[in-house]
């Protein structure tokens, strides 16, 4: 990410969906006391429990005095200031008189949560939404959405506070990776996950049947946001096609896209219909725009965090061609198929090659691609010297290796049950192994663009993982997914080298 101007101003704050994720004030309208009861009551907690200057924000209710913890006014009008942005949680056949009153108030920007528009046929709440709109020059992202999520909220001048207007409660550690969808499922259900497996959110758009602020416009301020590296879409249509289309081709310039689109089957369509009233289309037609315009398209929500993950680490291969490291057969057998099988290139080594690696493995090692090295625990050859000379050879363009063992845990065992450490094992725990392989080896892999893809099946729970997570290295459990992982950095760099080639020509 670049940095923020030394003056701590960002580049976008003039841009108009600045303010929907830093607003200074808010007024929200559809809160109470009944935590479990009401969306509403949850989605203000968490505004709170984010770190929101309580101060800044004012529940509206007709009958409370007070709303967790907050003074409430009766009506939008007797508020002390114009707030930045109102956020509104009610029945649908309220929410034109809301609208009207935060009009007369002066507010611009609007969230609207409640659902009850175009989604169900009801046209003419949605026409007097936009009436109501339009008259006052407001803004307004839904209805029938989640809102906005974002880590960066105000930094640096708020250096630990998250904005999030989401009815979930969790939120995932700030990173490099924005999401936009039409599902608020998509944009905030996930923050279980991605905090589990590593992935670090910047900001996050619900965006709903988008009857104002569309998919186009979160790209435009995503597209030059420094807090976003990678950009993740759940699609249920396109509204503005030709916009959609010119605006990815200067993204994926630049930044990687994935996306998933949920249309293209009947039984998708009738749902996306009952779900934001958008038409879906035919799946070739957006499997093409996807492959014309370099998006990494899937419709597995588990490769959709997987991939945002993987290219969230900024470091792209050169070229398609695979080594594999492990210390197991079996697996290193079903890697090199999945990535033949992909279209990836696993080359065996050259006999110069093979010279080099034998120094560092025992004589029972399978010197090959993939190299089995069996069981060993000569951990400085797996994690440095062996990666090392593999991709100092320009044979390969990035490796997977398999596994990356928890060894204090397995110190830990061996002296629970009364076994001896060699003193060799002694100092080791996760941080000095952090110390001394993980950082430099993932400062070499971005010197070279060659990833380096870790597994460890002890799973994400184990603190050596989480180590590897904290940085921001590539890590898995299992092992089917690295090779899914790289073929999508491949195809991708593959897609820039392209553009490239084709703006000098």
């Amino acid at each position: 990410m670049t940095e923020l101007s030394e003056k701590n101003t960002h580049p976008l704050e003039g841009h108009f969906l600045y303010s929907f994720l830093n607003p200074k004030s808010i007024t929200v309208f559809g809160a109470n006391n009944e935590y479990l009861g009401t969306m509403g009551a949850m989605q203000l907690r968490n505004v709170i429990f984010g770190g929101f200057p309580k101060d800044k924000i004012f529940p509206i209710h007709p009958k409370l005095k007070e709303v967790q913890g907050l003074k409430t006014y009766q009506s939008v009008l007797d508020l002390p200031e114009i707030p930045d942005l109102a956020f509104i949680i009610l029945r649908p056949h309220i929410v034109p008189q809301v609208l009207e009153e935060c009009g007369q108030k002066g507010i611009k920007k609007v969230i609207i949560t409640s659902g009850g528009f175009r989604e169900i046929g009801n046209e003419d709440l949605y026409n007097e939404l936009i009436k109501i709109t339009t008259k006052y020059d407001m803004r307004f992202i839904g209805p029938n959405c989640l809102g906005v999520y974002n880590a960066w909220y105000r930094y640096p001048e708020y250096s630990d506070t998250n904005f999030n207007t989401m009815w979930i409660h969790e939120t995932p550690e700030r990173g490099n990776i924005s999401i936009i969808a039409h599902s608020g499922t998509i944009a905030s259900h996930i923050f279980w996950a991605c905090r589990d497996i590593g992935v670090k959110i910047s900001k996050s758009f619900s965006i709903g049947n988008e009857d104002d602020i569309d998919i186009v416009d979160c790209l435009n301020y995503l597209k030059d946001d420094p807090e976003t590296s990678v950009i993740g879409l759940y699609i249920e249509e396109i509204k503005r096609g030709k916009e959609f289309m010119d605006l990815i081709k200067d993204i994926t310039s630049k930044k990687p896209i994935v996306a998933i689109y949920a249309g293209g089957t009947k039984a998708a369509s009738r749902t996306i219909m009952g779900h934001t009233g958008s038409i879906a289309g035919d799946d070739n037609i957006f499997e093409s725009v996807f492959k014309e315009t370099g998006i990494i398209s899937t419709i597995s929500i588990k490769d959709f965090m997987y991939y945002l993950r993987e290219f969230s680490s900024g470091i792209l291969p050169k070229g398609n061609r695979l080594g594999i490291l492990t210390d197991s057969g079996g697996c290193g057998a079903m890697m090199a198929k999945a990535a033949e099988k992909s279209g990836l290139a696993v080359p065996e080594f050259s006999e110069e090659l093979k010279s080099k690696l034998k120094e560092h493995v025992v004589d029972i090692a399978n010197i090959d691609n993939p190299l089995d090295l069996t069981f060993s625990f000569g951990v400085h050859n797996k994690y440095i010297k062996i990666p090392k000379l593999m991709i100092n050879s320009d044979e390969i363009d990035g490796v997977v290796i398999y596994a990356a063992w928890a060894v204090e845990e397995f110190l830990d065992i061996v002296k629970k049950s009364g076994g001896d450490v060699p003193d060799i094992f002694a100092q080791t725990s996760n941080e000095m192994m952090s110390r001394a392989y993980l950082k430099p080896m993932q400062k070499f892999a971005r010197k070279k663009s060659a990833p380096i893809l870790y597994i460890c099946p002890q799973g994400y729970s184990n603190d050596w993982v989480k180590e590897f997570i904290k940085l921001n290295i590539p890590i898995f459990d299992l092992w089917d997914m690295p090779i899914k992982c790289f073929e999508v950095l491949a195809k991708y760099s593959e897609y820039r080298k392209k553009l490239s080639q084709t703006s000098k020509s």
